[in-house]
């Protein structure tokens, strides 16, 4: 049905131009965000519902799939309020945004509780810096897989661990791994590692 036709027969309908546009609006989200997205998809954001209240539901009738994840990186780009929003829905797409994200403890904790698996994604620097991985092992132990080596050294990061995780033991330093007291610890929480 033509978008033109359907804003004659809201015309026709209701006398009151405000509720007019919002049921019109709710109808082309509807009808270019619910299914696969595409350019025009695109477009339409930018041009009617970029800067507009419409945001949520604009997300919120997005069905992620594969085929909608390139128009969804589109519009993070296009508007930067979204990207937050689409990452608490979506938190695999923080693998294709740019660094200023990857390198965002906040977006990090947030989506680490959804997929633990997502802090491959952090930049490097993150993956180095103690503190940070000292807070992804209070969400997800195994988070010192993915840092830095000396931080894998670090025994007080390393008890921390295997205090919540005895198998992490293997991804320790071959130092710590060879500790009488991790060793003790580790055994102590579901430890499983064979030398």
């Amino acid at each position: 049905m033509d978008n033109n036709f359907i804003l004659m027969i809201l015309m026709k309908k209701f006398n009151n131009m405000d509720i007019i546009k919002h049921i019109y609006d709710l109808y082309l989200i509807d009808k270019y965000f619910s299914e696969n997205l595409n350019n025009k998809s695109i477009q339409l954001y930018k041009n009617k519902f970029m800067n507009t209240n419409y945001s949520n539901i604009i997300i919120n009738k997005i069905n992620y799939n594969y085929l909608s994840l390139h128009f969804i990186k589109k519009l993070v780009i296009i508007d930067n309020t979204l990207t937050l929003r689409f990452l608490d829905k979506i938190p695999i797409l923080i693998k294709y945004l740019d660094y200023s994200y990857k390198n965002n403890e906040e977006v990090f904790i947030k989506i680490i509780r959804k997929d633990n698996s997502l802090i491959k994604y952090a930049s490097q620097e993150l993956k180095g810096n103690r503190e940070f991985i000292g807070k992804m092992i209070d969400v997800y132990p195994a988070s010192i897989y993915y840092a830095k080596k000396e931080l894998k050294d670090d025994y007080e990061l390393a008890l921390k661990a295997i205090k919540l995780d005895g198998d992490i033991i293997e991804y320790l330093s071959s130092r710590l791994r060879n500790n009488d007291e991790i060793i003790k610890i580790s055994k102590e929480n579901n430890y499983n590692y064979h030398f």
